[in-house]
């Protein structure tokens, strides 16, 4: 059998309060080491169970006890190898999250009808603004927000501007404790004009190259419906309008910056491309108020409880499993549709986030630990 040297994660827990659910938090290394035995025994324990060598790591296999003594020479199944370990903590990556948020006319009709509230049918009493909807949504997700994310508000339209007119930088610059700042910002505002969505996300995007924080950079996107203009041009929807924004998302993509899209109302059209075109896989639908405050909700807790930190990337990237609870079975797949599974958050491999029922596994306490099992550069025997 070809030399597996394997790096392994044993998972601690650190509890988050978000809307009553703990997030997975920290996580420890163990290292490859040399060929030169380590002198004595070293012990371990993690979620999955206990081991004792003499610098080796023990057998990994198809069970959930993960409990093994070892002695003397390692086992035929690791040829030899020789592994150190070192235990390190490891806690979510922290992150910047801009909310570019729809402030077009469209935004003061009802969230459930997309009728007018001021007399083209919306229903007096029983309407419901979607721009009040999205100010009570924020306030219950920005007050239970984890504390490593850090919140920051770009509009668009620019407020008491020409229509289409998306200014430089941001009402709102991501930071620690904007909760209050944010609430002020769209209080002072109310919706009018168009949706100029490929200027925003363009803004955005120079906006995130002004910061140096070293934290992941995210964009939540909250619009009510397709951009209808380009600055320069009429506001009219057009093919070439869409394509823009979404090759505006793209590009943010391509800068290190995915993008979530929630849809707030009933015609705010499916807007999949988007959040595909961010690297997000599916858009968020908000058609009620419980709604739009649940989907911010799960994009909160997916930025800051189901993304983590690696010291470094690993040493080969294309063989790697992630498992939780010490268990074969739970080991979520690779995802690179961000739909349900697990993927790098760059191309640099340095970082990971879960996404679907396993983060929510992750969320609600189903998983207590994660294991990440990393084969060394050139084995191309499969983790078992």
């Amino acid at each position: 059998m070809t030399r597996l040297q394997m790096f392994r994660m044993f998972s601690q827990t650190r509890r988050v309060s978000l809307c009553g659910v703990a997030a997975l938090a920290s996580v420890a290394l163990l290292a490859c080491g040399g060929p030169t035995p380590i002198e004595g025994s070293s012990s371990l324990t993690g979620a999955g169970g206990s081991g004792t060598g003499s610098g080796y790591h023990p057998t990994v296999g198809a069970t959930s006890t993960r409990t093994s003594t070892t002695t003397g020479a390692p086992p035929a199944d690791v040829d030899g190898g020789n592994c150190g370990i070192e235990t390190k903590g490891l806690t979510a990556q922290p992150a910047d999250l801009l909310l570019v948020l729809d402030r077009s006319g469209s935004m003061a009709d009802d969230i459930a009808t997309d009728n007018s509230c001021t007399g083209r049918g919306g229903g007096g009493g029983t309407c419901s603004p979607k721009w009040p909807a999205m100010t009570a949504s924020l306030n219950q997700v920005l007050a239970s927000s984890p504390v490593g994310v850090q919140w920051g508000l770009k509009f668009f339209g620019s407020p008491n501007k020409p229509a289409c007119t998306v200014d430089p930088g941001v009402e709102v610059t991501v930071g620690p404790n904007t909760a209050a700042k944010i609430q002020a910002a769209i209080a002072g505002t109310s919706p009018a004009d168009n949706t100029p969505t490929m200027a925003a996300i363009n803004a955005a995007v120079a906006y995130f190259g002004t910061v140096s924080d070293g934290l992941a950079h995210y964009i939540l996107l909250a619009t009510d419906g397709l951009p209808n203009c380009d600055p320069g041009n009429s506001s009219t929807v057009t093919n070439t309008s869409i394509q823009d924004a979404a090759d505006a998302i793209a590009a943010a993509l391509k800068a290190g910056i995915k993008t979530y899209v929630v849809g707030i109302g009933s015609s705010a059209g499916n807007l999949d491309n988007f959040a595909q075109a961010g690297g997000t896989g599916n858009y968020f639908p908000a058609t009620s108020p419980d709604q739009l405050t649940a989907a911010l909700g799960k994009i909160v807790v997916a930025v800051g409880s189901c993304t983590f930190s690696l010291d470094k990337s690993p040493p080969d990237p294309n063989n790697v499993v992630v498992e939780f609870n010490g268990n074969h079975s739970l080991r979520p797949p690779r995802d690179t549709t961000h739909t349900n599974g697990w993927d790098y958050t760059s191309s640099a491999d340095t970082g990971i986030q879960v996404y679907g029922s396993w983060c929510d596994g992750i969320t609600n306490g189903t998983y207590t630990s994660t294991e990440i099992l990393m084969a060394c550069l050139g084995d191309q025997t499969p983790i078992p």
